[in-house]
């Protein structure tokens, strides 16, 4: 009787922390008097209230709240660590980045719990948009507070000579760095000789997954598309890797705190170092909005390496083909490396799928991989500027085909069959992705920074937030 009475005041708890999340657009308006539209005002407070509503219809409610939950803190986190991560600030970067780490934790570990019962998209996709929503506003809040910028090339901190002092007198760093030490010292003495060794792979693909993370999300934000096409493939490899062993282990709660921990010491070791790649190479965000149309498309042309007519030299091209040979040839490259090729499990509650010929199941799950990386990249683009309507927008799909690829690696946790057409998908999708949000951006006019063009005489600067 005592552990129910708990239970249910833990879900009051959920519930009442939900709708102030919901309605704290309202308090950021009224009482701090920052400028909040009316859909940031009413969109959060009505998918809260909506999903609640909803989730008494699922299987069990105490089962989605905990993931609606889950969801809403991931991607407030996400959407304020992507801001903060573009923005020069360790600290607000690491405290957001900790937030967003642990809730995807959390998150993946509901997931594997539940085997992807697929109506959990539900509260899944009102994470998304009401967590993105208000994690937008409160981090435009921060970096209006802080005066915050986006453009490193504009960072005098980042000059050479002054690149050691500024990560080595940072304190955020060195918490983390000594975090981590004194974990490792505590799972050397009082975990088993295998969670010990799973201990050592979750820390050390931690870091690389968030550095490396955090370098293609800036560059997906900055247009060079060389930087995004290697820090992809690197930020791609990482992460998936990472999950497939993790849920190969069902996310075991001891390695909770070192996956948190590790992801946001290299998340912010890799905001560190994009910086100084920004510095050095002068990419900056913002400008393929300033640009003609006829500049725009000269540089996306010279980008992606196309030639005069009659040559093919696209990394599209050559990506798409690697992928599409795995799709097709798998099962005897597998069974010539003797593995035991089963039965995939496709995420989509479909009729009939569980027969489904494996080339099948790949081909679409490739497709998957493909739209959510690109999508990625276009809400993560959309949450760093100024346009609430194309940001609400890019959230809906987004939801939808994240949902499915998480399901896929919960049911198929396994590295072949995940990783080959992931690291490809993430690569072309990166790409796409930025190639699609630069030209929505400049039809709205939707911008990163403060508008730097001088005023004319006797005209005000324009500043847009």
């Amino acid at each position: 009787m005592e552990k129910y009475i708990e239970k249910e005041k833990l879900m009051l708890l959920i519930i009442s922390a939900l709708l102030l999340a919901g309605l704290s657009s309202f308090y950021l308006k009224y009482c701090l008097r920052f400028k909040v539209g009316t859909s940031n005002l009413v969109v959060p407070a009505a998918v809260m209230a909506g999903c609640l509503a909803f989730s008494l219809l699922l299987r069990d409610f105490n089962e989605a709240l905990v993931f609606l939950g889950a969801a809403t803190v991931q991607f407030t986190a996400y959407i304020f660590v992507s801001r903060l991560r573009q923005r020069g600030s360790f600290f607000w970067h690491a405290l957001a980045s900790l937030a967003s780490n642990g809730a995807f934790y959390v998150t993946m570990h509901v997931f594997d719990a539940g085997k992807a019962y697929w109506l959990l998209i539900i509260p899944f996709i009102a994470g998304i948009i009401a967590g993105r929503i208000i994690g937008s506003i409160w981090a435009q809040y921060v970096e209006e507070v802080f005066k915050l910028q986006a453009d490193a090339t504009r960072d005098d901190r980042l000059a050479p000579g002054k690149r050691l002092s500024l990560i080595s007198g940072e304190p955020t760093f060195w918490v983390l760095t000594l975090a981590l030490i004194t974990y490792i010292f505590y799972g050397a003495m009082y975990f088993e000789t295998e969670l010990k060794w799973s201990l050592s792979v979750v820390i050390g693909l931690g870091v690389l997954q968030s550095l490396f993370y955090a370098l293609t999300t800036r560059a997906a934000n900055r247009g060079n598309n060389t930087y995004i096409a290697i820090t992809g493939l690197a930020s791609g490899v990482t992460f998936y890797i990472n999950a497939v062993f993790l849920l190969s282990m069902n996310m075991p709660l001891e390695l909770f705190l070192p996956y948190v921990i590790s992801t946001t010491l290299g998340s912010t070791l890799g905001a560190f170092f994009s910086m100084i790649i920004e510095w050095v190479w002068k990419i900056a965000p913002d400008r393929h909005v300033k640009e003609k149309n006829e500049q725009l498309m000269i540089a996306s042309l010279k980008y992606f390496g196309f030639l005069p007519r009659g040559t093919l030299k696209s990394p599209y091209f050559y990506i798409a083909i690697l992928a599409l040979i795995w799709v097709v040839a798998n099962v005897p490259i597998l069974t010539a490396l003797h593995y035991d090729v089963g039965q995939l499990k496709f995420p989509l509650p479909i009729y009939g799928s569980d027969s489904w010929p494996r080339v099948v199941v790949m081909l679409l799950v490739t497709l998957i991989f493909f739209l959510d990386n690109t999508l990625h990249t276009v809400v993560s683009r959309a949450g760093n500027r100024n346009h609430t309507g194309f940001h609400i927008s890019a959230c809906l799909p987004k939801g939808l085909v994240d949902f499915f690829r998480m399901g896929y690696i919960t049911l198929n946790s396994s590295m072949p069959d995940v990783l080959p057409v992931a690291i490809m998908a993430s690569c072309l999708g990166s790409l796409l992705g930025k190639k699609a949000s630069e030209r929505i951006e400049k039809w709205l006019e939707a911008r990163m920074d403060i508008i730097e063009e001088k005023p004319k005489a006797g005209q005000k600067l324009e500043v847009v937030r």
